[in-house]
């Protein structure tokens, strides 16, 4: 397919100033931009209320059904046996799912199963369905989740993540022309890219096997773009692409994304000097490392490993993800579109120089040496063309957040470049069938503006069936 680079014109606004947002013929949001943080705790995304033009129906956040997308095999498992009095009954044995219930009974005598059942290999993730005006489920549009950071282990919902599509009304225009949004969220981010692109390919060979579908369209949001190309390449080359209808990557990191090791490398090193004895029953002291640990424990999964440049100890899960992703290619036989929150050549234009992130720890709460750490910027990095983050400020934020013996000083406006341009396209343009017009300047990271989401819905448009 010859590529397209595609420039998106905006509709021309006349007249005064709306008190009500207004909406194009789309029903979307004019002028609006949001964007979608990878921190939820940083803000809370309030539901979008409808504007008064263009919209024909108001849609609830609560889907109207949802799967529970797991590998297709099971073990089989029990979870009651019957003892002779001898033993515990909380025991749980499990067995493969070609094994006889005699060849079971063998393995342990003087006791029977009572309660069998079977459970999946795998648990992949769950697809939320939010239905079109006509409720039939046939063109589908299905969205894959970014990487979203939780460090207390809290729940990115499917209200959230409805909520975070929605900006600019994006998900409620789409239903209010028939389409069908399935919101496809993992259940175990951290067990790398090829994990989570098999839950997308359980989805997508499910939606190709119902009768009602005539077409599947899948966006994938950064960490998600990555993911369903896995996916989509993998069935391209093993069955083919028949209900597809095209694929977009969404800012996604193809050959990687920058969280300056500057910060990884000095959190632990935070930690260690937090002394245990002397505040180790405060509960800031607890509060403090508690944080810490939780920041440290993200940057040590294998996603982080495969995704992030500079990982410490990502260097193999990096090169097996890209030789795969290699050997796998990019989506040819249907039409791909790639959409990237960074300029075409502006430079991030700030760090330009290496600055400096200062943390104090108070004199009584910390273990010899010195009391001041320093976080360096890394501009070879940071200051490139693409969707820029600001995760100095945001770590700052998260430890600031809380009473403990650190006091952070971040100079302001430290964003750094996060997904580059040339990440965003795979290195190349020529990847994809189109390339959606460049931003003037670099965005945040997730940026999702009134020219985008129009772009979405005339591609969408252009290649449903």
């Amino acid at each position: 397919m010859k590529r397209k680079i595609f420039s998106i014109i905006p509709l021309l606004l006349c007249g005064t100033l709306h008190a009500e947002p207004v909406t194009d013929e789309y029903g979307l949001m004019i002028n609006a931009e949001n964007s979608i943080s990878l921190f939820p705790a940083e803000k809370s995304v309030a539901p979008v209320k409808n504007a008064s033009l263009g919209v024909k129906r108001a849609f609830a956040s609560t889907p109207t059904n949802k799967w529970y997308i797991n590998h297709p095999e099971t073990n089989r498992v029990c979870l009651e046996w019957l003892y002779d009095g001898q033993f515990p009954r909380a025991f749980i044995k499990i067995q493969k799912s070609n094994k006889t219930d005699s060849n079971v009974k063998t393995l342990a005598r003087g006791r029977r199963c009572i309660g069998w059942v079977n459970l999946p290999k795998e648990r992949y993730g769950t697809a939320a369905i939010y239905q079109g005006n006509d409720n039939v489920l046939n063109k589908v549009v299905v969205i894959v989740q970014p990487y979203i950071v939780s460090l207390d282990n809290a729940t990115y919902s499917d209200t959230q993540f409805y909520n975070d599509v929605n900006q600019g009304l994006f998900a409620n225009s789409l239903r209010n022309s028939g389409y069908d949004v399935i919101l496809y969220r993992y259940l175990n981010t951290d067990s790398g890219v090829a994990f989570n692109a098999k839950g997308v390919k359980v989805l997508l060979n499910k939606l190709e096997n119902l009768p009602s579908v005539t077409s599947t369209s899948v966006i994938g949001l950064s960490m998600g773009g990555v993911v369903a190309r896995y996916a989509l390449t993998e069935l391209e080359n093993e069955i083919g692409l028949h209900k597809m209808a095209s694929y977009v990557s969404f800012d996604a990191p193809h050959l990687g994304a920058n969280l300056p090791r500057g910060i990884t490398d000095n959190i632990s090193r935070l930690l260690s000097k937090i002394d245990t004895t002397l505040c180790g029953l405060k509960s800031n002291c607890r509060s403090a490392r508690t944080i810490l640990k939780s920041i440290l424990s993200k940057i040590n999964t294998k996603t982080y490993n495969e995704l992030i440049i500079n990982s410490p100890n990502g260097y193999t899960d990096r090169r097996v993800l890209l030789n795969k992703l290699a050997s796998l290619g990019h989506v040819d036989s249907i039409p791909s579109l790639a959409i990237t929150n960074g300029a075409q050549h502006a430079m991030q234009g700030y760090p330009n120089k290496t600055l400096v992130t200062h943390y104090k720890l108070h004199r009584k709460w910390y273990n010899g040496g010195s009391k001041y750490f320093k976080v360096y910027t890394n501009p070879t990095l940071d200051n490139r063309s693409g969707g820029y983050a600001d995760f100095y400020q945001i770590l700052s934020n998260l430890i600031a957040q809380h009473p403990h013996p650190i006091t952070p000083y971040v100079t302001l406006g430290q964003k750094h470049s996060f997904v580059s341009t040339w990440s965003a396209l795979a290195g190349n343009e020529g990847n994809f069938t189109e390339v959606a017009s460049y931003p003037t300047t670099n965005e945040r990271h997730l940026t999702i503006t009134y020219n985008k989401s129009l772009k979405l819905r005339q591609w969408l448009d252009a290649h449903h069936f």
